[in-house]
């Protein structure tokens, strides 16, 4: 196992407050971290991580985002209007219609196949391509925090659920002021530590995901990062679905021994439904989305 290092918070360089300690829940890598607080940012961030070289080990091949789930023919027609890659192509044609776009952590690149051919010049960035499919994109290997993305400018960037993993997130911020067009779109898809379930499930929160997730950001500390680096805040979207509930029951049984692929069940997703409606209702929801635009 790699010797963990001490980090401080992102935003401040504050030392913090420890809150808890958690092992890997979701791949099951060895080892013990500890969570930790500040105040003054309200940022949680861990304070004992994986250092950066080392990272690499927590993403085994059977880490989900890299695999593609495998349902039935009959569920994918029944359930393709409700999948994630298409809610999320309604959510940022909301904003706007077209145009070039790069999907930060791309994955599979299910996001990327679910926009329109005729309406978008598609590109995809990830450290590897992880799965043997092709991108839905023209596909670019590289890390998005670390240097400056030799890219022509786009008109939209998204990142869904990339940027808590990131070790130089202010750096990945300015990397996206720099390729994007003045007035362009930033969307940003994070958990929220202020939502039900995160209260409810506590340290057993999926949307913790011990090591991987270096920061977690709470809305006033995801604003001046995207100030700092020259955007501003445009519009929050609530993001929660039945699927965060699945991960968190999930997470909570293996934490007691009781290995559990509940996140991967279409039938409970529907049946939490109502919960994840719930909580977007009264602002707290598993999942946000922020949308930034580069000021001009």
């Amino acid at each position: 196992m790699p010797v963990p290092e001490t980090a401080t918070c992102p935003l401040c360089g504050s030392p913090g407050t420890p809150v808890f300690k958690q092992r890997d829940l979701y791949c099951g890598c060895e080892g013990e971290f500890e969570q930790s607080r500040c105040a003054a940012c309200d940022l949680f961030f861990l304070s004992s991580r994986v250092p950066e070289t080392e990272i690499h080990r927590y993403y085994p091949a059977t880490y989900t985002p890299w695999r593609p789930v495998r349902y039935s023919s009959l569920i994918y027609r029944l359930a393709g209007a409700l999948a994630i890659p298409q809610k999320r192509r309604r959510r940022i044609q909301r904003f706007i219609a077209g145009g070039r776009i790069l999907d930060v952590g791309c994955g599979t690149g299910a996001f990327l196949a679910a926009l329109d051919d005729a309406a978008w010049r598609k590109f995809g960035m990830d450290v590897t391509l992880p799965v043997d499919i092709p991108c839905a994109g023209e596909f670019h290997t590289g890390y998005f925090d670390r240097e400056p993305v030799p890219m022509e400018a786009v008109h939209a960037i998204t990142m869904w659920h990339v940027f808590e993993h990131l070790y130089h997130p202010l750096q990945a911020l300015r990397n996206a002021a720099a390729i994007l067009r003045p007035e362009g779109y930033l969307f940003i898809s994070i958990p929220n530590p202020h939502s039900f379930d995160a209260r409810l499930f506590g340290r057993f929160w999926c949307g913790w995901d011990v090591p991987r997730h270096i920061a977690t950001y709470s809305r006033a500390a995801i604003s001046s990062m995207l100030e700092r680096a020259g955007f501003r805040l445009h519009a929050v979207v609530p993001e929660s679905g039945g699927v965060d509930w699945c991960f968190d029951i999930g997470f909570l049984l293996k934490a007691f021994g009781h290995p559990s692929r509940l996140h991967e069940s279409l039938v409970l997703r529907v049946l939490l439904s109502p919960l994840a409606w719930l909580s977007n209702r009264f602002g707290r929801s598993g999942s946000t989305l922020y949308v930034a635009r580069r000021a001009a």
